[in-house]
């Protein structure tokens, strides 16, 4: 095979549609496209419909838009064989997922009597997993919305064969600006990539000169490795500080073309620029509809009662939401503000490249494959990233244990004398903190580092967004979890590293060293001791809570809880157990500080490989400290916070083995937020698009710990027209569910749904409470020919949530079925979303651990359960999920609730009144609704 590539090639950009994808059942090709590509432009194209010689099945029809009839007199594979043969012969085969392509048009060409063509082949999906690290996704249509590359017909081959090639030429332009230490640091990682696609770095690296290529100025090179500099940090002007613009007037001329003039963002900015103004402000909440606009309306007037000297961190609820705002928010800022403002975003260390350790990580090849493209995509990254923040990447999928050994710890795990110190990322970190005017963290990172935040940045101003979910990231931080398995699997990674066996081990790496080896040997009997006391506490819970619990199904899982006070004699440490394990983890950290003292004390006798050996060991060390650390936690809410904590076991039990976990932590904040967080910030702002659950509700303000009287409140509605843009049908005729008539009750739900988005052929989403309910709607689906038809999501089922979606964000008339976290954070606006599908009310189902220990705790602090905690729950979880389906001016939508008794129940008016008053709401038979949804999206 040809794999020398010319000074000047062309590339032959190649896409094919099939009757399907498996040569073996005699599938054929049924539309060829193909684009030519020299010196960085398209130069020719070629494409035809096959006549196959069979039907073409109806969802390869769907998905293509190529019929039967089209192909019925278009000329036979074996009419155009030499044309294609003459065309791609002397060139390179380019296709996106050439694995597919190059074989099944090569089977084609045989069956026609032509050679296979011996040329080099080349594939876009492993270039771009690798040259765009930060893609969310590498299907063709989603890297096309990436890169703004017109892609009109997706899987129509001729569209499919030009989008591939303008990728490639990005793709190689990409290449051509890449360092020529990176491509060489690429191809020394020994990747195994389709056919040869690795040529391609290796053709890069040739064609330049004997000398290193230039440096972009953004960039510099550290021991073998480039970097991208750290950003400036903004610049001050102290001349004078601008008055705030408190007129309309006076925002309009800030804002230019920049930003649009809403009313209700200029009062809150008003409101809050007016609040901290005054001599003694209050706490502040606002709830700002969808359409608002609240984070400039926040982040606007701080900034002007802040710069130059002072700070703002803003806490939110998600990653995501952090990302989002320092991004999105922070530009718009300074292209509208009249000075300049800096951010810093603060997570968990977890999130980010320990550089050092990566840098150590590249000297060893793994086995897997995967591990060794992940490292090539953290290369190009490293040019490209000023946080090494590794969200940044959408790896969510890829979280295994290699990033165990390339994660950071803290600032505090760090060798002042490596190389790398000046250059990591959580250094640069703290001097961005120093200049950044607005900190952006988490409510997790706020409740754990509040005191540290208020010290370290004199008594910041602190804004709460999302603050309906302060409270319970708060609880969930509390909550831990000891999952026995996982224990196990970590005491015998570290196990493998000390052990004698056919891998390199420290055992082998400190042979010359006998104070070393003795270490060693130390180490090798804790972690054994370690094991056996941590399957003696397992065994001890087993019996202790487990043994008379009766399982009628073998495989399922049971969740029990547990006597806090005998969870408590448990862990005290007379108990001999818990005194061993205890004894073990401190001699494991004894004896590894010891050996890593030694290691640190010659570093110079060391080869790479071996700090990667005594950094993986380190690494995974961290997750008994861990282990630790929960243990002492909990004994700490066992001794404390008794009455509001709540600790259960989890066992999951199936044919092949059965599992444990024992998981506990708090059921209220208890004034923890008033104690532990508020005394180190000014007066806070809570702000969220659904705060209240009524007017007349306390739920909030206990979620806060805040005194009503202390605090100033005020609704701003949602700009959105909804008595146009939207409608709510509620169906007053379905099944309320009960033991008895459950399969009666998922019979209309998968009926319903199959009938309303038959007729309805748009982007739908349909909220469950369970995910066994969709499990059966699934199952009931795939039995019409409603599958064949759409792309049905289920979660739980068909992927994970971030996959499903980036599939149903990128699709067209797709229907989603989800839970839990799909009722809220998800932005889907236009077209993404228009047909909304409420299953049932949201309440949290009374037989979850959880949700029994809270009702029990509020019973016994004289509340009614319902009404303190179900039903504001679930009215805020109702407003969070209609929210899904008007995000924009130009949305258009349909929401159906299947859940009679938000109209026939006293609770229901509570929710319904909630609602935008403009939004018309219609009581029908599910009939009814069908038409009627159908006459909406007529209109």
């Amino acid at each position: 095979m040809v794999t020398k590539m010319q000074t000047s090639p062309i590339y032959a950009v190649v896409d094919l549609e099939t009757t399907g994808t498996n040569l073996k059942n005699g599938d054929r090709i049924i539309q060829i496209g193909c684009v030519l590509v020299s010196d960085g432009e398209v130069i020719n194209h070629f494409q035809t419909n096959i006549n196959p010689r069979m039907p073409i099945p109806t969802p390869i029809e769907q998905l293509t838009g190529i019929t039967n009839a089209a192909v019925r007199n278009a000329p036979l594979f074996d009419d155009v064989a030499a044309t294609i043969y003459s065309l791609l012969s002397d060139t390179i085969f380019v296709a996106h997922n050439v694995n597919f392509d190059f074989p099944f048009l090569n089977a084609e060409l045989e069956k026609a009597g032509f050679p296979t063509l011996e040329i080099t082949a080349i594939d876009t999906v492993t270039l771009s997993q690798i040259l765009l690290p930060t893609a969310q996704s590498f299907r063709l249509r989603d890297l096309t919305s990436y890169l703004a590359i017109a892609h009109d017909s997706p899987h129509s081959a001729d569209s499919d064969a030009s989008a591939t090639g303008k990728l490639l030429i990005k793709l190689l332009n990409k290449l051509h600006q890449t360092p020529t230490m990176t491509l060489k640091a690429i191809t020394n990682l020994g990747l195994e990539l389709p056919y040869e696609t690795m040529q391609v770095f290796k053709h890069e690296i040739d064609r330049r000169s004997k000398d290193e290529s230039v440096l972009a100025e953004d960039l510099y090179i550290k021991d073998g490795i480039v970097l991208k500099k750290e950003l400036p940090s903004p610049t001050i002007n102290l001349t004078k500080v601008p008055k705030y613009p408190s007129s309309k007037t006076a925002k309009q001329k800030i804002f230019g073309d920049h930003l649009r003039y809403r009313g209700s963002q200029a009062k809150m900015m008003n409101m809050i620029y007016n609040n901290y103004s005054h001599p003694e402000p209050q706490n502040l909440i606002i709830e700002a509809g969808t359409g608002v606009g609240k984070t400039l309306g926040y982040l606007v007037p701080m900034l002007y009662l802040t710069y130059p000297n002072q700070k703002v961190v803003v806490s939110t609820a998600t990653n995501v939401l952090q990302q989002q705002m320092a991004s999105q928010a922070m530009t718009q800022l300074n292209q509208i503000l009249p000075f300049e403002v800096g951010c810093v975003v603060l997570k968990g260390n977890e999130h980010y490249l320990d550089l050092a350790k990566f840098v150590h990580s590249l000297s060893v090849v793994e086995e897997a494959n995967q591990v060794q493209m992940i490292k090539a995509r953290l290369l190009i990254w490293l040019l490209q990233t000023n946080t090494g923040d590794l969200d940044e990447l959408q790896l969510t999928s890829y979280r295994a244990a290699y990033f165990n050994e390339i994660t950071h710890q803290g600032v505090g795990s760090l060798n002042t004398q490596n190389d790398f110190y000046d250059d990591d990322f959580l250094i640069r970190r703290q001097h961005q903190l120093k200049h950044a005017n607005v900190i952006i963290t988490n409510h997790a990172y706020l409740g754990q580092h509040a005191q540290e935040l208020g010290e370290q940045l004199d008594q910041p101003y602190l804004i709460i967004d999302e603050a309906q979910h302060l409270s319970e990231n708060i609880l969930r931080q509390s909550r831990r979890t000891l999952n026995f398995q996982s224990i196990m699997t970590v005491i015998h990674l570290l196990e493998g590293l000390v052990n004698d066996g056919n891998s390199r081990n420290l055992s082998e790496v400190f042979a010359q060293l006998p104070m070393a080896i003795y270490n060693v040997k130390l180490l090798r009997t804790d972690l054994s001791d370690l094991e056996n006391a941590i399957k003696q506490f397992e065994q001890a819970l087993y019996r202790q809570f487990m043994l008379n619990i009766s399982s009628a199904d073998s495989a399922q899982i049971i969740e029990q809880p547990i006597d806090n006070q005998t969870l408590l004699r448990m862990l005290q440490p007379s108990n001999d157990i818990l005194a061993s394990i205890k004894q073990a983890l401190g001699s494991i950290h004894l004896h590894f500080n010891a050996l890593h003292h030694l290691f640190e004390s010659q570093s110079n006798r060391w080869l790479i490989s071996d700090r990667y050996l005594v950094t993986q060991f380190q690494s995974q060390l961290v997750h008994l400290t861990q282990t630790d650390e929960t243990l002492n936690q909990f004994m700490d809410i066992l001794n404390n916070q008794a009455d509001a904590a709540v600790f259960w076991l989890t066992v999951q039990q199936s044919l092949e083995q059965s599992t444990m976990r024992l998981s506990g932590g708090l059921l209220t904040t208890n004034k923890f937020l008033v104690k532990q967080i508020y005394p180190y910030f000014k007066r806070p702002t809570f702000v969220g698009a659904t705060l209240f659950s009524s007017s007349r509700s306390q739920f909030l303000y206990h979620q806060l710990d805040l005194d009503q009287r202390q605090t100033k409140t005020k609704k701003l509605v949602s700009p959105f027209n909804y008595a146009d843009q939207s409608r709510l049908f509620i169906a007053n005729d379905a099944p309320i569910i009960s033991a008895q008539n459950y399969q009666d009750y998922i019979r209309y739900l998968s009926d319903t749904i199959y009938q309303i988005t038959k007729n309805n052929p748009r982007q739908t989403m349909v909220l469950f409470n369970s995910l066994l309910t969709i499990e059966q709607i699934y199952s009931q689906l795939r039995s019409t020919d409603l599958f064949t038809k759409r792309d049905i999501l289920a979660q739980g089922i068909t992927g994970t949530k971030e996959k499903l979606l980036k599939q149903f964000t990128a699709g067209h008339q797709s229907i989603l079925l989800g839970a839990a976290s799909f009722w809220e954070g998800i932005d889907l606006p236009k077209n993404q979303l228009e047909l909304l599908i409420i299953t049932r009310l949201p309440f949290d189902s009374p037989a979850e651990v959880l949700t029994k220990a809270e009702n029990n705790w509020l019973q016994k602090n004289h509340k009614n359960p319902f009404y303190n905690s179900a039903l504001p729950k679930a009215t805020l979880k109702i407003r969070q999920g209609l929210g899904r389906l008007i995000r924009t001016e130009e949305d258009r939508g349909v929401a159906i609730i299947l859940d009679k008794r938000i109209i026939e129940r006293k609770y229901g008016q509570t929710m319904l009144k909630t609602l935008p008053e403009a939004l018309p709401i219609e009581s029908l038979p599910t009939e009814e609704i069908i038409d009627e949804t159908k006459n909406f999206f007529k209109k």
